[in-house]
């Protein structure tokens, strides 16, 4: 984060903010003040609607993520994607893809 942030803002340094989404058409956060659509620093290939009072950091008028307590079921390596109507992709760390509860086994190599 710190690497991205000093090849965005290489002179005024890093200034993490946080504020709330808001609803409405595309991502809106208020903070010290009301950001509309601003842009998200996602990884290439993903894209997201957060939800209305989820918590969002912003870095220089930036959305860097949304804070979230740590997921205490998923194991070190694990990743989990998730919808707010219950889809759900689990990469477990043994290699099984798990898509709403349909387990997929590791390809043979």
């Amino acid at each position: 984060m710190l690497w991205l942030t000093g090849k965005l803002f290489p002179q005024t340094g890093v200034r993490l903010r946080k504020g709330q989404v808001t609803g409405g058409q595309g991502l809106s956060i208020q903070g010290e003040r009301a950001y509309r659509s601003p842009q998200q620093l996602l990884p290439y290939g993903f894209s997201s609607a957060a939800a209305s009072g989820n918590q969002a950091v912003l870095l220089e008028g930036y959305c860097a993520g949304l804070a979230s307590p740590p997921d205490s079921s998923l194991q070190e390596g694990e990743v989990r994607l998730y919808s707010a109507g219950g889809a759900e992709i689990l990469l477990n760390r043994n290699g099984q893809v798990v898509i709403n509860g349909q387990v997929f086994q590791p390809k043979e190599e």
